[in-house]
């Protein structure tokens, strides 16, 4: 004889909006949601960025993807940014762009402008793999500050195996990789 097992209506409720709301939406196997675009630079930069990046009429090469609270990954041309789960307190769209694929300059923004404060540091590494030996093992990420219009070097961690420069965010702006005070490679 078969036993019938009566299962609560709240139970069934809750796990169906637990499930809607967790989803695929964040996981590797989500639907793709990021697009990929190239673009002429139009941007509101300082003067001092444009001119560093050789005047504003270079191209850019630019993803836009949206993160919830269960983090997530972007990287376009010689930068990744790792969002860890629970920095953010609400879905996210992030963009980074690398306004000249030859210069190590990348321009982080999220949406809305509330989110731009993370909980938990977010990090952001560049692929640095075409800077010279020497100058690699003293780079650092530096902030560009529109305050006093300076670069402000960031404390950041080199791997001279994965030729690569990280450093743990806390908000998005203008970085840079340097080395000595100049932008590398």
């Amino acid at each position: 004889m078969l036993r019938r097992v009566r299962v609560p209506q709240s139970f069934v409720l809750g796990l169906t909006l637990l499930l809607a709301f967790a989803g695929c939406s964040n996981m590797p196997t989500q639907p793709l949601q990021q697009t990929e675009s190239v673009v002429s630079q139009t941007n509101d930069a300082p003067a001092e960025v444009l001119r560093l990046l050789g005047g504003g009429t270079s191209s850019v090469t630019t993803k836009t993807k949206v993160i919830g609270l269960l983090g997530g990954v972007v990287s376009v041309g010689d930068f990744t940014v790792v969002i860890p789960p629970a920095a953010l307190t609400s879905t996210a769209t992030i963009t980074v762009s690398q306004p000249d694929l030859a210069r190590p300059v990348v321009n982080l923004s999220i949406s809305p402008a509330s989110a731009n404060r993370f909980l938990l540091p977010v990090i952001l590494t560049a692929n640095a793999s075409r800077m010279d030996r020497s100058l690699l093992s003293v780079a650092c990420i530096s902030y560009y500050n529109p305050a006093t219009q300076k670069w402000e070097d960031l404390g950041s961690t080199v791997s001279l195996l994965n030729l690569t420069v990280s450093t743990p965010l806390w908000h998005f702006s203008t970085y840079r990789v340097s080395s000595g005070g100049k932008a590398g490679w």
